[in-house]
């Protein structure tokens, strides 16, 4: 089943008695939202390895859940520039941005891994 789930379907997922984080995803314009969504929608296809579909009615993995999650991950922890004024320089040596640095290798939010269908526990024995 292909993927159908737009940003008004995102904005429903994080309604106040939805989600935790309600008013921290509607401090972003609709701009932002979108740009986040459709960036959310590769990142995802990409780290499953395969299309985005819509979950059936028997789906404990939810592909709009994890986009919608990884959404608001990109909006809150990717630095960007305002598009009216100059870009912004940002030194990734000082500590408040280190920290940016220490998530490179970070690709999909923790809540969206939750709703994939991929084991998160390696257990090594020597």
């Amino acid at each position: 089943m292909s993927y159908t789930f737009d940003k008004a379907d995102m904005d429903t997922y994080f309604l106040p008695d939805n989600h935790i984080l309600a008013y921290t995803y509607r401090k972003y314009s609709d701009d932002e939202k979108n740009a986040a969504f459709n960036q959310s929608c590769r990142e995802v296809a990409v780290a499953l390895g395969r299309d985005l579909s819509d979950p059936e009615s028997t789906d404990v993995y939810r592909d709009d859940y994890a986009v919608f999650e990884q959404s608001l991950w990109i909006l809150e922890n990717t630095p960007r520039q305002k598009a009216e004024g100059a870009p912004q320089v940002i030194n990734l040596e000082k500590d408040k941005e280190k920290p940016i640095l220490d998530r490179q290798g970070v690709l999909i939010c923790p809540q969206a891994l939750r709703y994939f269908a991929v084991g998160r526990l390696v257990c090594v024995r020597g």
